[in-house]
């Protein structure tokens, strides 16, 4: 088993290197598009700039937790007595885990405010396009590595997990995108643009649908699959109208910090905090 990780370890650099140049890659030709489609303006490149600055933060603050939790999961993995033998179907089954994993984890980031206060910010962009895929706030990785705790405990090996959670973002970013149509067949099994889209669209008949990474299965499955009837309108309901990072990154705590602050009670103010994001007090 260490022999196969050592071999996966050496490999992982030019992976990161192919899946890197790929979504560059991808990236440039919808820009080429956008330029084609004469949808770059300022006040685009203005959202475009916002969502990468947002990423720059997140890339300089991630090393940090990542090592933190990858120690975090070696120290739980070598006090559980069973370990899953690594080899490919476990890692499909790893994989396949830290989907359904990510669909409740996202799903309770829409539900609970003071996870929806990191999360919103990924869903702030009112355009739609791969740079909003990197508008991915710096908390997140501070938070998002708990919800795959549970993989750990049932026995998988940390690197394999590490790995599953990789392939997983990696396959989210290509969905970013309006130049990709519908799929057909493909869209009843795996997440897809389309689908993607609807997840960030702020009309009434698409918000909180669509949660997941890779499988669009478990949509299907919790009752929160929407198909794409038109083009969304994206963003929040509420639009934050900056894109200034420092805002686009803190706007939502101030909003919560005002509401706790105006509470009534303990009560009131616990509720602000873990209820859905625009719940009020009964009058």
């Amino acid at each position: 088993m260490e022999a196969l990780i050592q071999e996966m370890e050496d490999h992982i650099g030019l992976a990161v290197l192919i899946i890197f140049a790929f979504s560059m890659g991808l990236a440039i030709v919808e820009f080429c598009y956008e330029l084609y489609k004469k949808k770059i303006n300022k006040w685009r490149l203005g959202e475009m700039w916002a969502s990468f600055s947002v990423f720059i933060v997140a890339q300089l603050v991630e090393k940090i937790s990542v090592v933190g939790f990858a120690t975090a999961f070696y120290f739980l993995a070598k006090n559980i007595p069973w370990q899953i033998p690594i080899n490919i179907w476990t890692t499909i089954l790893c994989i396949l885990l830290i989907d359904f994993l990510y669909y409740w984890g996202h799903r309770m980031e829409h539900q609970i405010r003071i996870l929806w206060s990191y999360h919103s910010i990924h869903h702030s962009s009112p355009i739609f396009n791969y740079t909003t895929a990197l508008r991915v706030p710096f908390i997140d990785s501070f938070i998002a590595w708990i919800f795959y705790i549970p993989a750990i405990l049932v026995g998988f090996h940390p690197y394999v997990v590490l790995l599953s959670v990789l392939f997983m973002l990696t396959y989210q970013f290509w969905l970013h995108t309006e130049i990709i149509g519908k799929l057909g067949w493909y869209e009843k099994i795996f997440v897809t643009p389309s689908q993607h889209r609807v997840h960030h669209g702020s009309d009434n008949i698409y918000l909180d649908k669509n949660y997941g990474a890779i499988l669009s299965i478990w949509d299907r499955m919790f009752g929160t699959f929407q198909e794409e009837q038109h083009t969304p309108n994206y963003g929040l309901t509420t639009p934050i109208n900056t894109i200034n990072p420092v805002k686009v990154h803190f706007i939502e705590y101030v909003h919560i910090f005002r509401d706790v602050r105006k509470a009534k009670n303990l009560k009131e103010a616990w509720n602000y905090l873990v209820k859905p994001p625009g719940w009020k007090p009964k009058e």
